[in-house]
């Protein structure tokens, strides 16, 4: 976690600090400390004031000393800094200047969220402890922090939205890196450019544009890429040549990845792509921080749907959309591994589910069903397990919708092809007796079709074989009578069920 107000109030330099206003922005994160002293208001100084760039995310220390008694010029600074993304202000030396702390200015800061922090009323107080201290505070946090990459976003969130640019969110970057940042396109064009220490931005360019970077600086470029935005290279640079550790430049490209996706023209569909992808790459911190940005219960999700679209992904993504607009405004669907993968929620109920899974049907299509799934490792365990032998599934059991168990036998029997001959030969030792009568093949046929195909009905497997429903039943009497069992019930059933399957993925395997 990042320093916080709560946290900096907790700091000795603020003993006896109080939060008069503002309650609501306690946990916001603060990444600087600034003073600003605003004279008295006049043309020249609201220009100046104006010209002035805010950073975001910083606590600014003041004691309104030439507006100590113009309410309405301190309601108007306040308003400023928090338009500006501003955390709070340390109001020192009040009763010295600032006679008391207005209501209507606390009413102020408590409707923009934003702290106002009122020091102890001591002559003795230094700005220069604050800032030490606060500075301090903040460097230990990030150095020890594990991701900054919620907290930034979150902060963007709570930005005007005017403000929700790249260039803030590279800012922020470049406060916590202690690194300049310059983003730019193919052509090696600037788009963005933030330095550090401020102010350099012209130097800098020349030197990016011409590739003259200092021998001694340490410089980084990655890639920044995604569905739906265009590959950006991300140029990080320290002229001191100490190097930016792995798992900050990692969060750095993932936060401006996630900040591209999330506010970009089409951020719905770009935040469910990135969705699914955290999801089945089992990435629940990414998946928290997307979905608590759009109210996503992924905790709900407990069901997966995976197609395999015969033809034009794309529009077949857009046709399972449409038919799921009835039950759901926002479907958490995407493309992932040429697959079309869905999540429901069973809360929906089975009638809805079932209703859902049928709108979808498509006879073109692969589709594989997923049920109580606990987490996200669930998740991608299953996905992993029907990937590899989705098409042999449905060839298997010549249908094109199916659960995830059928996908989980079909791969056991490829495990079972993987050991060897003596272990195939195990699985099939029960059909043995039939392969030595004279009438093998179409005992056989029957047999795997009765199990496999017609769930144990004689009607449903002479229709599947163009043959009259008396010639099953016979076959079916007679192979009961050549295995001496009820091969229509347990265990003699389970271990058909296996050894037919294993016949048959053998048979498909053999043709391909």
């Amino acid at each position: 976690m990042s320093l916080t107000v709560r946290k900096i109030l907790d700091l000795p330099s603020l003993r006896g600090a109080k939060l008069v206003a503002g309650k609501s922005a306690l946990e916001r994160t603060v990444s600087s400390v600034s003073v600003l002293e605003y004279s008295t208001p006049n043309e020249t100084q609201h220009k100046l004031f104006d010209a002035i760039n805010f950073e975001g995310s910083e606590l600014v220390i003041t004691a309104f000393a030439n507006i100590c008694r113009d309410t309405e010029a301190q309601k108007a600074v306040i308003r400023r800094l928090a338009e500006a993304g501003e955390a709070g202000i340390l109001l020192y030396y009040v009763e010295t200047f600032v006679p008391f702390v207005a209501e209507d200015v606390k009413a102020c800061a408590d409707s923009l969220n934003f702290a106002l922090i009122e020091m102890p009323h001591s002559n003795s107080l230094r700005y220069s402890d604050a800032i030490s201290e606060i500075s301090e505070a903040i460097f230990r946090e990030e150095r020890e922090e594990t991701s900054f990459v919620a907290e930034i976003l979150e902060d963007v969130s709570l930005l005007p939205t005017e403000l929700r640019s790249v260039s803030t969110v590279l800012r922020m970057l470049r406060d916590r890196l202690r690194a300049s940042l310059i983003l730019s396109d193919a052509d090696k064009g600037i788009i963005n450019i933030s330095t550090f220490p401020h102010g350099r931005e012209e130097e800098l360019k020349e030197r990016f544009e011409s590739s003259s970077m200092d021998k001694d600086w340490y410089v980084c470029r990655t890639y920044i890429s995604g569905r739906g935005i265009r590959t950006l290279t991300l140029t990080m640079i320290r002229e001191n040549g100490s190097p930016l550790l792995s798992h900050q430049i990692a969060m750095t490209v993932e936060t401006l990845h996630l900040f591209l996706v999330i506010w970009s023209p089409n951020h719905g569909e770009a935040v469910i792509a990135e969705l699914v992808r955290a999801i089945l790459q089992d990435e629940s911190l990414k998946m928290r921080r997307l979905a608590a940005l759009f109210g996503i219960d992924v905790k709900s999700l407990d069901t997966m749907i995976v197609i395999k679209p015969g033809s034009c992904a794309d529009k077949m993504l857009e046709s399972v959309k449409e038919k799921l607009s009835p039950f759901i405004c926002r479907p958490v669907a995407d493309l992932y591994q040429d697959c079309i993968v869905l999540f429901l929620a069973s809360s929906m109920g089975e009638e809805i589910l079932e209703t859902v899974c049928t709108a979808l049907t498509d006879k073109d299509c692969l589709m594989i069903r997923a049920f109580n799934l606990r987490d996200t490792g669930d998740v991608r365990k299953a996905f992993l397990e029907i990937q590899p032998s989705l098409e042999l599934a449905c060839r298997a059991y010549r249908k094109n919708v199916l659960n995830l168990v059928d996908v989980q036998l079909v791969n056991y029997f490829l495990s079972v092809l993987a050991k060897g001959e003596e272990e195939i030969a195990r699985v099939l030792y029960p059909l043995r007796v039939l392969e030595e009568t004279e009438d093998a093949g179409p005992l056989m046929d029957t047999l795997e079709i009765f199990i496999l195909d017609a769930d144990l009905s004689t009607l449903s497997t002479s229709r599947q074989m163009n043959v009259h429903n008396n010639t099953v039943k016979y076959r079916i009497r007679r192979i009961s009578s050549l295995m001496h069992a009820d091969i229509t019930a347990a265990p003699q059933s389970v271990m058909l069920y296996r050894a037919l399957m294993m016949r048959r993925i053998l048979r498909l395997q053999a043709s391909g």
